[in-house]
């Protein structure tokens, strides 16, 4: 056999395999909807909302009547990570909503980059206020979406009552404080088709194993990340999930020297490993005196190690007369 038959021969191999890893999966029908009540004895509406140009998985709680608050996942979770917080913050009395981003679990997921810009994001939450005809909403989100509420906060400030906004700082704080040492991920994140072979061909159990070493011990069990793998897994998201990564965070123009408008409230646990410390101190500067609470002992996946401990810390602001 001559070198250039064995050499078209292994190259077929190669794009053979790396088809088979690229189609593979994309199939999940886990029930996440049904396992949440079952964990928190309550019952939760789940829909699909136009919200404008495409429709959003919500997970509704709480009454009808309730004052709403809106609340948006970071990267890799879905709404499924806020089932114990929503459990408290319907009790209390509001109606709750749980978002899936766009290209997140149930979600629609959008092709091209530009579907993916966080002024898309934040789009689809003010959508999602007008199909509920609600003219405000209290915002909490973490992480990605906790980009997203700062977009929210800055550029649709008559539409947000309140905010809690967990890990991810101020804007202004994040651009100038952010090293690259903790936001390594963004850049293999941004990177084309190689963070998704990458994942398929582990099975994603390497996006599980990176939860698990990142957090508190036993914040994430195996049976637990089983729920996230499907959600990963369901009509391939895990690409469209990296949309925000390919996209640009900052946020400039910010009015009022950046000042919000509403009150802030930003949660940071002192244990992260993907948001720079010094993030949330510089917030501080931003926001109104108290506004910055850091948790030592806790991690980047603060709200899934200490959940009751932050839906009470949500109540109390919401409550809470400035």
């Amino acid at each position: 056999m001559t070198r250039t038959k064995k050499t078209a021969i292994t190259f077929g191999v190669i794009a053979a395999i790396l088809l088979a890893v690229w189609f593979s999966g994309g199939t999940s029908d886990f029930d996440e909807i049904s396992r949440a009540e079952q964990q928190t004895g309550m019952t939760l509406t789940s829909e699909m909302v136009n919200v404008g140009s495409l429709n959003l998985h919500v997970v509704f709680a709480g009454p009808e009547e309730g004052e709403p608050v809106i609340l948006i996942h970071g990267f890799p979770e879905f709404w499924y990570m806020w089932r114990k917080h929503m459990a408290v913050l319907a009790k209390a009395g509001y109606r709750v909503a749980a978002v899936d981003m766009r290209g997140y679990n149930r979600s629609d997921k959008p092709s091209g980059r530009a579907a993916y810009s966080f002024s898309k994001y934040a789009g689809d939450i003010t959508g999602l206020m007008d199909s509920q005809g609600w003219s405000q909403a209290n915002i909490v989100a973490h992480d990605i979406g906790a980009v997203v509420a700062w977009h929210l906060v800055f550029r649709s400030a008559p539409r947000v009552k309140r905010a809690v906004i967990y890990s991810v700082g101020h804007p202004s704080a994040l651009a100038s404080n952010n090293n690259s040492d903790v936001s390594w991920y963004r850049t293999f994140f941004s990177m084309p088709i190689l963070p998704e072979l990458f994942a398929r061909a582990g099975g994603l159990a390497s996006l599980a194993s990176n939860l698990q070493a990142t957090s508190r011990a036993g914040t994430f069990p195996e049976e637990e990340l089983e729920v996230y793998k499907a959600a990963w897994d369901r009509e391939h998201a895990f690409g469209s999930m990296l949309g925000a990564y390919r996209n640009e965070w900052s946020l400039s123009g910010l009015p009022d020297g950046g000042r919000p408008a509403m009150p802030v409230l930003h949660v940071y646990g002192g244990q992260d490993k993907f948001i720079a410390a010094a993030v949330a101190e510089a917030s501080k500067q931003y926001l109104a005196d108290g506004n910055v609470i850091i948790h030592p002992e806790l991690s980047h996946w603060l709200l899934a190690e200490e959940p009751e401990q932050a839906a009470a810390e949500m109540v109390a602001f919401f409550n809470r007369v400035d």
